[in-house]
């Protein structure tokens, strides 16, 4: 891991820590998931446009095994 010096508004800080507080986490861990949940975003919205354009590809009788082959190419 690297560190990573981060100059934060007083009040942001507390609002983390009672965040992280109440979570049963430290304040680094709770930063850490709060960036991973942020830097999957891409992905989930790049998966939903790829999703919707297949649905719009295909007849709603072949969407069901598009999805599949997809879904088996990943594995």
């Amino acid at each position: 891991m690297s560190d990573v010096l981060l100059d934060l508004p007083e009040s942001l800080r507390h609002q983390l820590e009672e965040r992280a507080q109440e979570r049963g986490l430290t304040l680094q861990a709770l930063i850490l998931d709060s960036l991973a949940q942020v830097m999957t975003i891409p992905d989930v919205a790049e998966q939903r446009a790829v999703f919707g354009a297949l649905r719009n590809r295909y007849p709603q009788d072949q969407a069901e095994a598009a999805l599949r082959e997809i879904l088996a190419a990943r594995e």
